[in-house]
């Protein structure tokens, strides 16, 4: 599985240049390093970044060891008697669907022996270069879109979703305005936490029959973290104990920060809480659910930066997921559900990759939006701030659970049908 987790609208963190150390090496070793650098930035899993970059060094006639964290790898790269060794450190970057498209072509060339070396060089650096094909403007105005959905899968009705498209909008912004620097951006979860967590009481107070509850989750689905436990969970299930282990901790430092702002923006609004949660959201009918989830793949491909001939494929890849994930709760219960919706997924984007010659993520990554534990999460850490233990314990290992059924449902589908990729 390789996914990256959920992207912050903020403007582009610049892939980072050769160093100047690149320029003394050959041009082979040269360009394991960039594309470890290019992987990295995409957020691809450990294990397939390692098998990854193993498969090209070998095209390359090179004797080549990784070994990959969530910000920095190590590589040591063998050529005749030749020895090299290297730590690169590499920042975190957006989701780009169609750049890990295009690299996904590249590599797979390149390990073919359809690219030479200084061929490939060239192409990888001229993917990283491109501009983005979506406006910031209208990143962040699909991430008000992708949020809306998620009010309605949570239970709520057209006055959650409309408020969860403002309140997403406005986390949107907030990212963009504080990810400009870096100190500033590490602010980005507690201010947008106190922002919807102030704002949702505000407007369930103000508004009859909203669920503060439910535009709390989802106006901060954005930010929330599922993905990228969902990710961690696979680390560690394929024995990459490092890279699970910091990426678990990662996860676990986001769900405090959110809950600290949300658990603050609700002391800010506390005269407002008696009424407000006395709302009770009106769900919608059943016929809404298609066109809801047309507008989050449609959302989905603006906020991973997929291509727009992938929108049929999103949409199939979210209905499958949906669809599935209820089916399997009908038979197994919500807790196993998951997992069938999961394999139902897995198995359709391996299938994708194999007939297409594309990453499985571009069909992965929007499903598992759909699927990811990371409301479940969140809420559990709500019930703890308002120290109501055990419901929030309670809930929070309900997250896990689904979070390992997750896993296994896509294991097991990579078992059934492997991809055939280097990525």
């Amino acid at each position: 599985m390789s996914t990256p987790d959920s992207p912050t609208p903020r403007e582009g963190l610049p892939f980072p240049s050769a160093p100047a150390s690149f320029a003394a090496t050959p041009p082979e070793i040269a360009l394991c390093l960039e594309l470890g650098q290019a992987f990295q930035a995409f957020g691809i899993p450990a294990h397939r970044f390692e098998d990854a970059l193993s498969r090209i060094s070998a095209r390359l006639g090179l004797d080549g060891q990784f070994f990959a964290l969530p910000t920095a790898f190590f590589a040591s790269l063998t050529h005749g008697d030749q020895h090299w060794t290297f730590i690169q450190r590499s920042p975190a970057g957006d989701a780009n669907l169609a750049k890990l498209s295009d690299l996904q072509e590249a590599t797979d060339a390149l390990i073919e022996g359809r690219l030479s070396t200084p061929e490939a060089r060239d192409r990888v650096r001229a993917i990283l270069a491109a501009p983005d094909q979506w406006g910031l403007l209208l990143t962040v105005l699909c991430f008000g879109l992708g949020s809306a959905p998620a009010a309605m899968f949570f239970g709520g009705g057209w006055r959650e979703m409309l408020l969860t498209a403002v309140l997403g909008t406005l986390v949107g912004l907030t990212a963009v305005l504080l990810g400009r620097k870096a100190g500033s951006s590490r602010l980005v979860h507690p201010v947008a936490g106190t922002l919807v967590g102030f704002l949702a009481l505000a407007a369930a107070y103000r508004f009859p029959h909203v669920s503060p509850q439910v535009v709390t989750v989802a106006g901060l689905i954005v930010l929330v973290p599922g993905l990228r436990l969902v990710v961690s969970m696979n680390e560690l299930a394929t024995a990459n104990l490092v890279a699970g282990t910091a990426r678990l901790m990662d996860t676990v430092m986001t769900f405090l920060s959110l809950g600290f702002g949300v658990a603050l923006g609700q002391r800010l609004a506390a005269p407002l809480m008696e009424q407000a949660l006395q709302g009770a959201p009106l769900p919608l009918p059943a016929w809404t659910i298609l066109p809801t989830l047309l507008l989050a793949a449609a959302a989905f491909v603006v906020i991973f930066k997929a291509r727009l001939s992938d929108l049929p494929w999103i949409f199939a890849a979210c209905v499958l997921a949906f669809y599935g994930s209820r089916q399997g709760s009908a038979y197994l219960g919500p807790q196993f559900g998951v997992g069938l919706g999961a394999f139902a997924l897995g198995l359709a984007s391996n299938l994708f990759t194999r007939f297409r010659r594309r990453p499985s993520v571009v069909t992965l990554l929007p499903g598992l939006m759909v699927l990811v534990p990371g409301g479940l999460g969140f809420k559990g850490l709500e019930f703890i701030i308002q120290k109501q233990l055990v419901m929030g314990l309670d809930t929070a290992f309900q997250a896990l659970f689904v979070a390992i059924a997750l896993l296994t449902g896509l294991l097991l589908a990579h078992a059934a049908v492997q991809p055939r990729t280097a990525l």
